[in-house]
């Protein structure tokens, strides 16, 4: 039992001696104006024990006792100091004013170029082949996120410019004027643009003010220019919603070269999530082609054909309307008859024959035929 006793006494005299072996630093870190510093770290140099200051700057910190002392006192964006003092005290109180840092950084340089002829604004064309849209139309997607322009129809390519029509706007494909019918008004009918994206190489876009060869009395003008191949090259595509090929090839001498692109689009799985239920047989095909003959260094040939038909069948059953409030709901649900079958076939050839007579200046004949077999039922 007197061991027992011994023991206790001798553990609880150990405690005391280790108790007055610490001493407790504390303070308030703040800086040039006074104002209190948050999250200040507090650490003894050379080890892991420290602490952080609180809201109002104070810190505490209980450090073993020692002839010399060192505490560092940090935190991102002000100066790192430290602080030596005597460690025979029981408590020692420091008031540390961290001041703010600069840094200086390397030098950034940031800069653009920009091409503009002109009114006309320049469009990345690449682009063009991977903005996700549902008519599939590629550069008019780009166009419609212009200021000044915008659509009412998603699936549709038309677009209106400054509160104009959807047909004032002016289309030319490698300096040839195209002729763009409507077709049916509403965007599901609507067919493939014209443009086909994979052929493009240039984009350009007036929504006014554009040169006078291009005409005049029209809300706007988009300039296409379909590359020339410098070399043997082909790519496909294939989606849910339709597919894609196109083929570029030049000869050895590299006077002739040729541009081809096909392209396939059905929306009937689009259609049939709208609120109208039947049956969509929607199907789109198009062919372009664009060949450039070099007749000698001031002469050149070319020849930009379209073949596209357009094909809308749609067996309408029911439609249900839902309306009305929470506690007073209503829905309409309408049964359908009959059909509607809409063809549109078009072919469009030109022939442009350009003449260079110096680096400044050059002529350009231009001849195209237009062709369009319409039916509405």
């Amino acid at each position: 039992m007197q061991k027992t006793l011994l023991t206790i006494i001798l553990f609880f005299q150990v405690l005391i001696i280790m108790g007055q072996q610490r001493m407790l630093v504390y303070g308030k870190i703040t800086d040039p104006e006074g104002d209190p510093i948050e999250l200040a770290s507090v650490i003894l140099k050379n080890s892991l024990k420290g602490t952080t200051s609180d809201s109002n700057g104070n810190f505490e910190l209980a450090v073993p006792k020692n002839d010399s002392i060192t505490i560092v006192f940090s935190r991102i964006g002000n100066e790192t100091i430290e602080i030596t003092v005597g460690g025979t005290k029981e408590r020692e109180q420091i008031n540390v004013i961290l001041r703010y840092t600069t840094e200086r950084i390397k030098e950034v340089s940031v800069s653009k170029s920009h091409s503009q002829s002109a009114t006309m604004e320049r469009i990345d064309s690449k682009l063009s082949t991977i903005v996700p849209d549902a008519s599939g139309s590629g550069v008019e997607a780009l166009i419609m996120t212009l200021p000044g322009v915008s659509s009412n129809n998603e699936l549709s390519s038309q677009y209106s410019v400054r509160g104009g029509n959807f047909d004032e706007n002016l289309v030319y494909v490698n300096d040839i004027e195209i002729y763009r019918p409507i077709l049916i008004r509403s965007g599901q009918q609507e067919g493939l643009s014209f443009i086909n994206p994979a052929l493009v190489n240039s984009v350009a876009f007036s929504a006014g003010g554009f040169d006078a060869k291009y005409g005049d009395k029209m809300s706007s003008v988009l300039d296409i220019k379909y590359r020339r191949p410098s070399q043997t090259a082909a790519s496909a595509s294939l989606s849910l919603l339709g597919a894609s090929a196109h083929a570029e090839h030049i000869s050895k001498n590299g006077k002739l070269s040729q541009l081809h692109g096909l392209r396939y689009r059905t929306s009937e799985y689009l259609l049939g999530t709208l609120d109208t239920q039947g049956e969509y047989s929607p199907s789109f095909l198009d062919y372009q082609t664009y060949l450039t003959y070099q007749i000698s260094d001031k002469t050149e040939l070319s020849f930009l054909g379209n073949i596209s038909q357009n094909v809308y069948r749609f067996t309408p059953q029911t439609r249900e309307t839902k309306f009305g409030t929470y506690q007073i709901a209503r829905a309409l649900k309408v049964y359908f008859d009959g059909w509607e079958n809409d063809k549109f076939r078009t072919a469009l050839g030109a022939l442009s024959l350009l003449y260079r007579s110096n680096e400044s200046s050059s002529l350009r004949f231009t001849s195209s035929v237009f062709n369009t077999s319409e039916s509405e039922s």
